[in-house]
């Protein structure tokens, strides 16, 4: 099937295409047949991370790899200063940008609670 490209389309057409009738719009039971075939005309939703993910997430990283690898490397020869030290940086990274993460995920959230998702629909007009 050709892709529609909707912008370019006259009214007319587009009411041809889908098989609707501007002043009376569809009846009961053409939405009902339509959500059957298409589903509810809804906005799909985004299952947000949980707080575990999100923490975790902060070491999906090649620089984190790199430095894991180093202190890893520096207890073995038996460095353990420093060892503690790239350890800790690592450790503080993941928890600042955790935090980072959570609030821009909560701020996210609530703009999304804010935002009304309405339409005006014109069904079976009498």
């Amino acid at each position: 099937m050709a892709e529609i490209f909707w912008h370019n389309l006259s009214i007319e057409e587009i009411t041809k295409l889908l098989k609707t009738n501007l002043e009376e719009g569809l009846s009961e039971d053409e939405v009902k047949k339509r959500q059957k075939e298409f589903g509810k005309n809804l906005l799909p939703e985004e299952k947000p991370f949980s707080k575990l993910k999100i923490f975790l997430g902060q070491f999906k990283s090649p620089l984190i790899y790199i430095l894991l690898i180093a202190g890893i490397i520096t207890l073995i020869l038996a460095e353990y200063t420093d060892a503690i030290v790239i350890f800790a940086a690592v450790f503080l990274n993941a928890i600042v940008g955790f935090i980072q993460e959570n609030k821009a995920s909560q701020t996210l959230k609530a703009l999304k609670k804010a935002v009304k998702q309405e339409a005006e629909v014109l069904k079976e007009a009498i």
